[in-house]
């Protein structure tokens, strides 16, 4: 079995979560990941707010920074699609920080980092073979599809997932293979894909 588990933000929550029930996979965090893509950055704070910039007080909280890098990286977990009051805190913080000069990458809980995800989110080549993304992310089980999202986040789900062309197809297949429209969610996230 691949060392590398399913993404959660911390590995204190990967293991927490444990075993995944459907496929037998465990979880990682994303701190590990971080280890392997950037190996030479020390300097990651992990749910340290801003503070001053300029004389001002910023209490935002990135999940991950590094200043040596000026990059955030953010797990936007099941709560960033469900609900429109973080999707708009989202936005408004990824400015925020942009214009602080970093680079916010945002990882959604649906995408695991595979190489190529890696490459497409951090632009880093990666020899050591990462998350198998022939393994599924969403299912009705976990309560984490389409038909639990609202619509601002079935929206964004489906424009993330252009990024990951292959990741997208897995979790349809999945989807469609549980034969349950109306816990899969998969007719709106297929409405909102292709009309991108």
């Amino acid at each position: 079995m691949n060392k590398w588990g399913f993404l959660r933000e911390t590995n204190d929550k990967a293991l927490k979560a444990g075993i995944d029930k459907d496929t037998g996979y465990h979880r990682t965090g994303l701190e590990e990941y971080l280890k392997v893509i950037f190996p030479d950055i020390k300097d990651w704070l992990h749910d340290k707010a801003l503070g001053k910039i300029d004389g001002t007080m910023y209490r935002c909280r990135p999940d991950y920074r590094s200043e040596e890098l000026k990059l955030i990286v953010e797990f936007d977990g099941l709560p960033h699609y469900t609900n429109p009051d973080i999707i708009e805190k989202d936005l408004k913080n990824t400015e925020l920080y942009n214009n602080f000069g970093y680079k916010v990458v945002r990882i959604p809980y649906f995408i695991q980092l595979s190489n190529s995800a890696v490459r497409t989110l951090f632009d880093v080549e990666i020899s050591e073979e990462l998350f198998d993304e022939s393994i599924p992310s969403l299912g009705i089980q976990g309560r984490n599809t389409p038909a639990y999202l609202c619509p601002s986040g079935i929206v964004r789900m489906a424009k993330e997932f252009k990024k990951f062309p292959s990741q997208y197809q897995t979790n349809l297949e999945r989807l469609r293979q549980q034969n349950d429209s109306f816990k899969s969610g998969v007719e709106f996230l297929e409405n909102e894909y292709n009309k991108i």
